[in-house]
């Protein structure tokens, strides 16, 4: 890199103007940083709980780009390993899921135990004159797991903050999905998994906070899907009501994008009336466990939750998604269908259907953005593409605060703000030598505080 260099960091994201070098989305330096800053540093979601309820369940995925096997113990407790033999770095495991006492590698048999323990050394007196210390080459476990109400997180980092820290005042939004009932969430059906060739941080700002791409890039699914507006979102753009919707950052990165009409989560679906009639029946319990905000107005609403750096959940269309980097120009997008546990058969049915239809491999969504996003990433790559800026400049100014909420507010949903907060948290880590030189803030005084920092 000429000019813009990985230790210029500040020349590649301004927060006061909204604007991004394009070298973000293309630079293999920039991206080997953030696998280290970033994915090395951060809490990453590995696994709900209800995949893995038998000691033996696990769960193969990545953390950045290590893969790692998730596995429920024998004491309830989890672990997470490195899916890599510590003989020759084969992997261990192919399954992506299922239940195991033991992982063997097919490369030269070393096994261990679902506890992470070598168990077996084929040919181990022969061999190695039974000079193989055996406890010093378990599987490699994560330094830090922890769960947030069936979510389980990771990180590599033994010195991150707690999950409870690192979420921050995002756990009062995200329990509007995860609390609302007693009995919880699960994810149902397989993961549906895609290989797009895009830059992972542009679908991560897609979803976090660009309402303004709706109405206009989605104008054809929407008119075929929709049985009621979004938030007052016309197709076109020709329409918005800002006084329904909020968009809301400054929470360390994570974002929550959501209308406040208690309903509209669910109007992408041909036939809504069983989902409205399931929240009719639940909703003074959602406001006996939420409150009247979350409650009220916020529970059964569309609303689109990022937890930084790379997971998104939508309660309504009731898709739940990571995004797996595999280099600057390519990422895995694993999505799931998630509901309340208590909801009937019929509905979740009916909402794994939808997922398919709108947000699966072949979703008329996922078609729109997905086309998008790619031309985005391919025409940031170019020598002299790679030297422009772009801008999430929209609505600056118009940031605030609202009693009984936490994090940095604007109206609506079309506002740029999201992505602004998704970069300057990006922009933060990559900067910083540790997590003691990383800022927390959960709203807008502490943001503007550590503005400059």
């Amino acid at each position: 890199m000429e000019g813009d260099t990985v230790e210029n960091l500040d020349d590649l994201i301004d927060f006061k103007t909204g604007r991004q070098k394009r070298l973000i989305y293309s630079d293999a330096e920039i991206y080997d940083q953030e696998m280290e800053k970033i994915f090395g540093r951060s809490w990453l979601f590995l696994a709900h709980e209800c995949q893995l309820e038998k000691p033996g369940d696990f769960i193969r995925t990545y953390m950045g780009e290590d893969e790692v096997l998730v596995v429920r113990q024998k004491d309830n407790g989890l672990k997470a390993f490195l899916n890599t033999c510590t003989h020759r770095g084969n992997r261990l495991c192919k399954a992506d899921h299922g239940n195991s006492k033991s992982f063997v590698c097919n490369y030269h048999g070393w096994s261990f135990s679902y506890n992470g323990e070598l168990t077996g050394v084929p040919l181990e007196e022969a061999a190695y004159q039974n000079n193989l210390d055996k406890s010093k080459f378990g599987m490699i476990e994560v330094a830090q797991i922890a769960s947030y109400k069936g979510l389980i997180f990771a990180t590599f980092d033994e010195k991150a903050p707690s999950l409870e820290e690192y979420l921050g005042d995002m756990k009062w939004y995200l329990d509007v999905w995860l609390d609302a009932m007693p009995e919880g969430t699960e994810l149902i059906g397989t993961a549906m998994k895609v290989e797009l060739p895009v830059n992972w941080k542009l679908a991560v700002e897609n979803v976090s906070g660009d309402g303004y791409h709706l109405g206009w890039a989605h104008a054809g699914a929407m008119t075929v899907t929709a049985e009621s507006d979004i938030a007052g979102l016309s197709v076109g753009n020709s329409d918005v009501d800002n006084e329904s919707a909020i968009s809301v950052a400054g929470m360390n990165g994570h974002t929550v994008l959501a209308a406040l009409d208690g309903k509209s989560g669910y109007a992408f679906y041909n036939e809504y009336q069983m989902a409205w009639d399931y929240l009719d029946q639940n909703r003074a319990t959602a406001v006996e466990r939420l409150g009247e905000i979350r409650g009220e107005k916020m529970w059964g609403s569309q609303i689109n939750f990022t937890v930084f750096p790379n997971l998104q959940f939508l309660p309504g269309l009731n898709w739940f998604r990571i995004y797996h980097p595999k280099g600057p120009g390519k990422f895995e997008m694993w999505t799931w269908a998630m509901v309340d546990k208590r909801m009937s058969d019929d509905l979740k049915e009916m909402i794994l259907n939808n997922v398919s239809r709108t947000f699966g491999p072949a979703g008329m969504f996922d078609n729109d953005d997905g086309d998008n996003l790619q031309a985005a990433t391919e025409q940031s790559r170019g020598w002299r593409t790679s030297q422009m800026d772009i801008y999430t400049n929209m609505a600056m100014g118009n940031e605030h605060s609202r009693e009984g909420m936490p994090g940095v507010i604007s109206e609506g949903l079309v506002c740029e703000q999201n992505q602004r907060y998704v970069y300057r948290r990006w922009l933060e880590m990559m900067k910083a030598d540790s997590w003691s030189d990383i800022p927390f803030y959960n709203n807008l005084e502490e943001a503007r505080a550590t503005e400059d920092k």
